[in-house]
């Protein structure tokens, strides 16, 4: 069994799936929205009880802003309500501040889960398992899922050195959507060659270290993408004997990556997924960030090994029209029939 909740987290991510595992079942939640809807959130995260797992994927505030407001409520409780933590802390991931990347706030995670280790020991309780980096290629098995991690590799500390960029030449195009791209047919668009990125970007460096895993409980299983870059999924799906051919790999469901942007997908990625339901948390962005991409859904929709016997469900937090306002209108009247998807909007709880 898996029960996911998208929960509204305007322009950030705050995922809980409710898993069952044979008799045994458990809670885990994937980041918790920007700080300042952090209020809403930690009420929604209160009415759980114990967490079993909680994962901070990454430190855009996007992400961080409602774990590190839960953290602060609770610090005091004992037995503290967060068996285990995934989250690559502040001190090891370099990466320099930006007003995007809340490098801040992951320090003041860091000394707040030191501190509530510390007095939870010193009282004879157990302590929050955390401190170890959560790094590709690991397999995680709890009594109520399975997990195996994709991203990050142990690599990533190369990241601020120019030689490594040239391995990454191919992730992404430049992050300005046109509003033109709605003149685009979709099957145009998902031809489009995938620019450079900005090696100026300090945000690339935070998306590099964004955790992301494949969750199997029982019968079903989710994509959990981060903000992570496809060529990184590519990466980790050849090394577990993936391929586009004869070995996909089959999931229920794909969180698509970093609210739908462009920079963020890829079709070569999407050729070795088996999957006709990705979701999308978004509430259109925020400044000139705005999310989904025409793109991202053009990619999803026409590439090549896409099982066409199969219509693509996508499903968004936020209704459509809202989308639409804050960021751009990427969908035309028509190309549902026409490109043989449904879009399911407002939809926060699924199956």
């Amino acid at each position: 069994m898996l029960h996911i909740e998208m929960l509204q987290a305007l322009h950030g991510d705050a995922f809980i799936l409710h898993c069952k595992k044979g008799k045994n079942e458990g809670v885990v939640v994937v980041d918790g929205g920007p700080t300042q809807d952090s209020f809403k959130i930690v009420k929604r995260l209160d009415m759980l009880g114990t967490i079993d797992l909680m994962v901070l994927t990454h430190y855009d505030d996007d992400h961080i802003g409602g774990i590190l407001a839960y953290i602060k409520r609770h610090k005091d409780d004992k037995p503290f309500p967060v068996k285990e933590m995934w989250v690559n802390c502040a001190y090891q991931v370099p990466f320099k501040t930006s007003p995007n990347i809340s490098m801040m706030q992951a320090k003041k995670l860091a000394d707040e889960l030191e501190c509530i280790n510390h007095d939870l020991i010193q009282s004879g309780h157990p302590a929050i398992r955390w401190r170890k980096p959560v790094i590709a290629g690991e397999e995680k098995h709890l009594p109520f899922a399975d997990f195996q991690i994709l991203s990050p590799f142990e690599y990533i500390k190369e990241l601020n050195d120019a030689n490594f960029k040239k391995e990454i030449a191919n992730i992404s195009r430049n992050n300005n959507r046109q509003k033109g791209d709605l003149e685009i047919s979709l099957i145009e668009l998902s031809r489009n060659n995938k620019k450079s990125p900005n090696e100026t970007s300090k945000q690339e460096v935070v998306n590099w270290s964004s955790i992301s895993f494949i969750l199997n409980c029982d019968n079903y299983s989710a994509l959990m993408l981060g903000d992570s870059y496809p060529c990184t999924i590519i990466d980790s799906l050849k090394r577990k004997g993936y391929n586009c051919d004869d070995r996909k790999l089959v999931v229920d469901y794909v969180k698509v990556s970093h609210h739908g942007s462009c920079n963020n997908i890829s079709n070569e990625m999407l050729d070795m997924i088996e999957c006709n339901k990705f979701l999308i948390s978004t509430n259109g962005g925020t400044g000139r960030s705005c999310h989904p991409d025409r793109e991202s859904i053009a990619n999803i929709i026409y590439h090549t090994k896409r099982d066409k016997s199969k219509p693509i469900h996508f499903y968004f937090n936020y209704e459509k029209e809202k989308i639409e306002k804050k960021g751009f209108q990427f969908i035309k009247e028509g190309e549902e029939d026409e490109c043989l998807f449904t879009i399911h909007d407002g939809i926060q709880l699924f199956p």
